[in-house]
């Protein structure tokens, strides 16, 4: 009898790692879905609206802030999910959820340029890629393709993505992200009173920087995101990037430039 008991314990517990395996696997699976979605809706939303939205904030109820748009300066927020109009799972802070349960981050390019359409170094107004006006100074700049750019000092104008969370040189996937999108997933702790240390993605296991802490939740607080292979045991994010090409291509299709 105790050898059958063994043998049914061993037979139960690997189906309950290979069950445990296949709902991840379908759970990835799903929050690469919705990514893929959410940048299809934000393609969609600039071509209506001639810019990009605004992160949504804890208190915004799942909408762009300010809402409507307007003087939009802040780098990292969560999906606008009701601004665009998507729909699936929300908490009670209206905001769009992934399969673990946790917001889906989303984050803009600092982009700032002065009434020429020039790259501005300095902090101090709203980012281009959210304002209509600003967008079209910045495509009709006849040095968009050297002022577009990531800058490696205190202020970066636009977001980089790499292949690792050192971004060590020759690591670097693109540096002219407008927006990223990405989902923490099941390695990430929502509703932690003390944010685990991180730089790229808010990467709780890279132990390598610093995150701020907004509210209830934990938001990275560089331009510099993680695209690594997924790794269960060191890295598991999922993650999306706007390119500005594309993104001027489906507004020239829409008439909203040149």
């Amino acid at each position: 009898m105790a050898v059958v008991m063994l043998i049914m314990g061993t037979l139960l517990s690997g189906l309950l790692v290979a069950l445990t395996q296949t709902s991840n696997n379908t759970r990835i699976t799903t929050a690469k879905t919705q990514i893929l979605k959410i940048e299809e809706a934000l393609y969609a939303f600039a071509q209506a609206h001639g810019r990009l939205p605004c992160p949504a904030t804890f208190d915004s109820n799942g909408y762009e802030s300010p809402v409507g748009g307007g003087d939009c300066n802040l780098e990292h927020g969560f999906v606008p999910a009701a601004s665009l109009s998507l729909y699936g799972r929300i908490n009670d802070d209206g905001l769009m959820l992934d399969p673990w349960s946790n917001p889906y981050r989303y984050s803009i390019a600092p982009y700032e340029v002065d009434a020429s359409g020039n790259w501005e170094a300095e902090d101090d107004g709203e980012y281009a890629f959210t304002d209509k006006i600003l967008l079209q100074e910045l495509f009709n700049n006849p040095n968009m393709n050297s002022e577009l750019r990531f800058n490696s000092g205190d202020y970066s104008s636009t977001l980089r993505i790499c292949t690792s969370y050192q971004c060590s040189p020759g690591e670097s996937i693109s540096t002219l992200a407008p927006a990223v999108v990405l989902s923490m997933g099941p390695n990430w702790t929502e509703l932690n009173s003390d944010c685990p240390a991180g730089t790229v993605n808010s990467d709780e296991e890279a132990n390598a920087g610093t995150n701020w802490h907004n509210s209830e939740y934990c938001l990275t607080d560089t331009n510099t995101f993680a695209n690594a292979e997924y790794n269960e045991e060191n890295f598991d994010d999922i993650i999306i990037w706007l390119s500005p090409y594309i993104l001027f291509s489906r507004l020239i299709d829409a008439s909203q430039l040149p």
